[in-house]
Formats: C-alpha cells, sequence, structure tokens
C-alpha cells in the first residue's frame, strides 16, 4: 500500500531545518537592521518629486516554525502630495503590515522587511527636502522620521492609550520627545492647541482626564490630536472608524479631511469599509495574499474594476436597491501564506480563470495611464495601450 503524503505535516527534522535557516536569517536581518550607517547609505531619489512616498517591491516576512509567512509579498504603490491613498481588501492580506513596515514597528525579530524599497520625501529640521529609504535605515535612525514625519493613528485607541497616565501626560510626551528642549508649558500649549484642532470642545478638561473616562469618538480624536502633535507629513490612519457608530465614524472622517488641507499632507487609509474608501480616497490600492492586485483612481477602480477579486468585493457590500436578503461571499479561502502557488493566488476562488491562470504569477498590466491590474485576462488588451 502506498504512502500517502501529509501536505501539512512538518517531520522534527524538517522543523529543525527550518528553524536552522530561519535563524540564520534573522540574525542577519537583525544585524543589518541595529547596523551603525552613513547617512549616504540610505540617501535615494523619488521617482517621481510629485510623491511623498513610493513603496516598490516591498517583501515582509514572519519567520515562524512552520516556515516563513511572505505577509507582504513584492508591494509597489505610491502616495502623492495633497492626496488621500486607500488600502482596502480581506482581512490578512497585508494592508497593516505594510504599513507597520512603513513605520518600522515590525516585531523583530520575526518580522523582518527582507527586501524592496520604501522612499519617503522628507525634510531636515533647515527645511531642506531629504529623501530616505526607509527599509534600508538603522532602526536608530528611524526615530528622526517616525512620529515625527510620518505618523500613524492606530486601530484601537483604547489599547494605544497608556490607561494609567492622563491624556495631557501622554500627549506632551510627544512633544518632549521631538523637542527636548521644550518647556513643560510648552508642550502643555502645543497638546491643548491639537485638542483645539481635531474638534475638542473642552480641551482643558480632557487634557487633565485619563483614557477610560472618554467615549470612544473623543479617544479616536485624542489619538488624532497626538499623531498631528509634530506636524507630519504623512498620516497613516489604520481603521480609524472601527468600533465607531455611524455618526462618529461621520465626524472622523470629516476631521480628516479637514485636516489634510490644514497639514498640507497626505494620508494613507487603510480600512475594510468600501463606503469610507470611496468618499475619502483619491486613489486606491487593492490588496490580496500579500500583494497589490489593482490600483488605480477611485472612479477608476469604482466603476470599472477589472480584477476579479474587486468586482466580487463591490458586490458583497450592502445594498438598498438589492433584491436578495443575503450579502454575496466570494467562494473558497485564501491560500496557506507559508507555501503560496506559483500561479495566481485568486485562481481557485475565480469565476473567470482562463487557461494562462494555471501559468506564472501575472505581472501588473496597464489598462489606462493610472489603472493597473494583474490578471491574465488584460494581457492582450495591455499591448494596444
Amino acid at each position: 500500500m502506498a504512502k500517502t503524503e501529509n501536505k501539512h505535516y512538518l517531520s522534527g527534522k524538517e522543523i529543525r531545518a527550518i528553524a536552522k535557516a530561519n535563524a540564520k536569517e534573522m540574525k542577519r536581518l537583525e544585524a543589518y537592521k541595529y547596523r551603525k550607517a552613513e547617512e549616504s547609505e540610505f540617501l535615494t531619489e523619488m521617482r517621481d518629486p510629485n510623491n511623498i512616498l513610493e513603496i516598490e517591491d516591498l517583501h515582509t516576512y514572519f519567520y515562524t516554525e512552520q516556515g516563513v509567512v511572505k505577509a507582504v509579498n513584492g508591494v509597489s504603490f505610491d502616495v502623492p502630495k495633497n492626496m488621500t491613498v486607500g488600502i482596502v481588501g480581506e482581512s490578512g492580506c497585508g494592508k497593516s503590515v505594510t504599513s507597520m513596515s512603513v513605520m518600522r514597528l515590525l516585531q523583530g525579530p520575526q518580522g523582518q522587511i527582507a527586501s524592496g524599497s520604501i522612499r519617503f520625501a522628507a525634510k531636515s529640521e533647515d527645511g531642506v527636502q531629504k529623501n530616505y529609504d526607509i527599509a534600508k535605515m538603522p532602526i536608530r535612525e528611524v526615530f528622526r522620521i517616525r512620529g515625527k514625519e510620518i505618523a500613524m493613528i492606530f486601530q484601537e485607541p483604547m489599547t494605544s492609550l497608556n490607561p494609567i497616565f492622563t491624556i495631557g501626560e501622554q500627549l506632551d510626551e510627544v512633544t518632549f520627545i521631538h523637542k527636548p528642549k521644550a518647556t513643560k508649558q510648552e508642550a502643555k500649549d502645543k497638546s491643548i492647541e491639537m485638542l483645539n484642532l481635531v474638534g475638542i470642545a473642552m480641551p482643558e478638561r480632557v487634557y487633565n482626564a485619563y483614557p477610560h473616562e472618554l467615549s470612544g469618538g473623543m479617544r479616536q480624536r485624542v489619538m488624532i490630536a497626538m499623531a498631528l502633535a509634530s506636524d507630519p507629513r504623512l498620516i497613516i490612519a489604520d481603521e480609524p472608524t472601527t468600533a465607531l457608530d455611524v455618526t462618529i465614524q461621520a465626524q472622523i472622517l470629516d476631521l480628516l479631511r479637514d485636516l489634510k488641507t490644514k497639514i498640507d499632507g497626505s494620508i494613507m487609509l487603510i480600512t475594510h469599509d468600501l463606503g469610507i474608501i470611496a468618499e475619502m480616497a483619491d486613489y486606491v490600492v487593492v490588496m490580496y495574499a500579500g500583494r497589490v492586485i489593482e490600483k488605480g483612481t477611485v472612479q477608476e477602480i469604482f466603476h470599472d474594476p477589472r480584477h476579479p477579486y474587486t468586482m466580487g468585493l463591490q458586490k458583497s457590500k450592502p445594498t438598498l436597491d438589492s433584491d436578495s436578503d443575503t450579502l454575496f461571499n466570494i467562494p473558497g479561502n485564501v491560500p496557506n501564506p507559508i507555501n503560496m502557488p506559483d500561479h495566481c493566488y485568486f485562481k481557485e476562488r475565480c469565476s473567470q480563470c482562463v487557461k494562462s491562470c494555471s501559468g506564472e504569477y501575472p505581472g501588473m498590466i496597464q489598462v489606462s495611464p493610472t489603472h493597473f491590474v494583474a490578471c491574465h485576462m488584460y494581457d492582450e488588451e495591455a499591448q494596444n495601450v
């Protein structure tokens, strides 16, 4: 009787081999992350001077006992100046890991940027623009831009705020970190100014309050105030309206829209909600299984979607004019991130497969000057663009 293979089973020998290979790679990447380097090593040039952020062929991996999880597997997209770029996709598609890679907040040694570029147009203290490749910066050098030039609004404010310190103490800390010579009164004045900016009616009262004394909407406004305290050029908003009721959601979105104009900066908005993307974004990036499968202007993605996955996401939205009493769902499951197939990751769930879908993973195909899709259905069309 032939012995059947269990694809999900790893022998002790295989586990030891994986652990040995992972340990070697993690040690190399950790050493690179904590190396001493001259500024010239991570200075770069922006491909387009109108972009504030350029992510190119980014690979972010997690080294586990079962193998290497390719959470971000060759992601490329741009964030233009004074624009909002929406990142959308199912849970686990790599949206938040991409944002954590930009902020260099990956939990090491398991989480590492394996390769790729994250080019950012920063400004030095004398106002001269310097372009940094964040992926190549030693972690100590990242502190000069993290929180100061790139700020992040995290998904859950209650877990992001420290419950044993007042709101004022936590806001003041941002000023002290980026302006060590600031006095306590200067830090307080800046914090009150930020609380006013985000529309908090009684800033002095909130300044002296603890996180548990505030509502969810107020805590989220505090998180936005904290992100704005150092006048960043780029704000990364990771699900900024999660767990908030629709009225508060609308207020937070209006606030973000107004703030983008006031700070003269850009926003990278991560969300599951296609309605928020349609309302807020100028450009949309659709991710699936660690890759970008479609990107373009918000009008192109919503009115002329090309990838079957993007079409499926739009069908899953509840609508008032729907005749069905059930929501559409995309059949099948996302492939195992450890052993990704060589062909299109969406092939097993796609209802529009063509013969070439069983071949190599499709590259990005340009279907218009601003619209790109990774799908074999458009190979011939791309030749005529």
